[in-house]
């Protein structure tokens, strides 16, 4: 048998040993056992947004866009995918306030409505994306992305992210926000393009959190040589609607 063939030969061999264990695991992760709901921990509570004097705007969840952005990390990474994860249903509130620091916002991401690695998601996210993963490996990144070891949609079914400072102008300030994800919160500063048009209000940006940080072990088959980044990256695009 000639040299190119072998290796195209064992390059398949190699993609399906590592999809079938790559599934397997996802399974495997999918099965364990979740803590019972009375040891989820209560949050410490944020002081009320402030309404008094405020525009009130509502976010319009069908014209908004929330996507988190996975890689695929390891010596065998090129046998895995990348992923564009958004959120099919983003609600909430954003009160413009006179006295622009006094502003804030609420946001709800129901993860039960997540969607993975939908064509047009991928599309416009670069040569990174390009290649669509079989719908067998999507599944099962739904299936594991959504146990008890990633988000415990059945515990969290929400993700929660809530404003607790800004500084800055009105166009492009820079927000501490506080995100609460699966029992767990964490406070990072976001900078935001925003933009008022007629009735209608506009927040644009990027930041990038740690999966560890949640307490979330990212995913890794093969030793390592597989293995999901812990890092990922949000993108944002909200628009609300004055009440």
């Amino acid at each position: 048998m000639k040299l190119p063939k072998i290796m195209a030969l064992c390059e398949s061999v190699l993609r399906q040993i590592t999809l079938g264990a790559l599934l397997a695991g996802l399974a495997g992760c999918a099965g364990v056992a979740a803590p019972p709901r009375s040891s989820v921990p209560a949050l410490p509570a944020l002081a009320p947004l402030v309404t008094t004097g405020a525009t009130h705007y509502v976010i319009l969840s069908d014209l908004s866009d929330v996507r988190f952005l996975v890689y695929r990390r390891g010596p065998l990474a090129a046998f895995g995918h990348n992923h564009v994860i958004r959120a099919g249903s983003v609600r909430g509130d954003i009160y413009l306030n006179h006295n622009f620091e006094l502003s804030g916002f609420a946001l709800t991401l129901p993860v039960a409505g997540f969607r993975v690695d939908e064509p047009a998601d991928r599309a416009v996210e670069g040569a990174a994306f390009a290649t669509q993963p079989p719908a067998a490996a999507i599944a099962g990144t739904v299936k594991h992305m959504l146990g008890p070891a990633v988000l415990d949609a059945a515990r969290y079914p929400d993700i929660r992210v809530r404003s607790v400072g800004l500084v800055g102008p009105e166009w492009g300030p820079e927000v501490t926000i506080r995100i609460e994800l699966r029992g767990t919160h964490r406070e990072l500063t976001v900078p935001i393009a925003l933009n008022k048009c007629g009735e209608r209000l506009t927040a644009t940006g990027t930041f990038q959190f740690r999966q560890a940080d949640f307490g979330i072990k990212p995913f890794s088959i093969l030793g390592g040589g597989l293995r999901v980044a812990d890092t990922v990256t949000v993108r944002f695009h909200i628009i609300a609607q004055r009440s």
